[in-house]
């Protein structure tokens, strides 16, 4: 009775069967496997480029803004004729519009790319340190010297009351110091990374902006 029951076991189409039925199905899930990694990688690679295009365009956009205040800064130092200090004005004003309609975009694009707790950090140094306390008395400063017209004396002691060089440099140095923890900890927002390089990469962009940014 019992060869009966295992005679089939035996019989040369019970291996051909058998073969097929696993190779099927160990095909299938190694096929599955290589599908699911692929589609990681393609995640990360997706994740890497709106990182790095979110930067860049956060990057741009505060670069652009320090660009057009330094050379209408430029214009208010120099003897140049009004129609000069106006285009510089006008030149500021716009990179100040753009700034200003991006600026909600460009944070959404952050709270994507960060973990809550990290949005709210980088959300703070950008509201706080780099809009509070550098770009509003950037336009304050330069708002204030241009009202003085063509009063050279009293455009220059505005300047200097404003220690308006030392905010510009600030202000770079500050926007760099952002976009780079943004890099940073964006790395981070990811279920393949460890626990300890997320608390370094924390630190990390804590460190950095506490010190270069105010």
């Amino acid at each position: 009775m019992s060869s009966d029951r295992t005679a089939w076991l035996r019989h040369p189409l019970t291996s051909i069967v058998l073969g097929f039925i696993l190779t099927g199905v160990l095909g299938t899930a190694i096929t599955q496997h290589f599908l699911d990694q692929r589609e990681q990688e393609r995640l990360r690679a997706q994740a890497a480029l709106d990182r790095k295009q979110a930067i860049q365009q956060f990057s741009k956009l505060n670069e652009e803004r320090n660009v057009r205040a330094e050379m209408m800064l430029k214009a208010l130092r120099s003897n140049s004729n009004g129609d000069e200090v106006k285009t510089a004005r006008q030149e500021y004003e716009r990179a100040y519009v753009t700034w200003s309609v991006e600026r909600p975009g460009m944070l959404l694009l952050f709270r994507d790319l960060l973990s809550s707790e990290d949005y709210q950090f980088i959300e703070t140094g950008f509201q706080k340190s780099l809009v509070g306390k550098i770009f509003s008395p950037i336009q304050f400063c330069l708002t204030k010297a241009l009202g003085h017209g063509d009063d050279r004396a009293a455009v220059k002691e505005t300047l200097e009351a404003c220690q308006i060089d030392e905010v510009l440099e600030l202000s770079s140095t500050c926007s760099q110091t952002l976009a780079a923890a943004v890099s940073d900890l964006a790395g981070t927002y990811s279920e393949w990374i460890l626990k300890e390089d997320i608390a370094e990469s924390q630190k990390r962009a804590l460190d950095s902006v506490g010190k270069k940014c105010p």
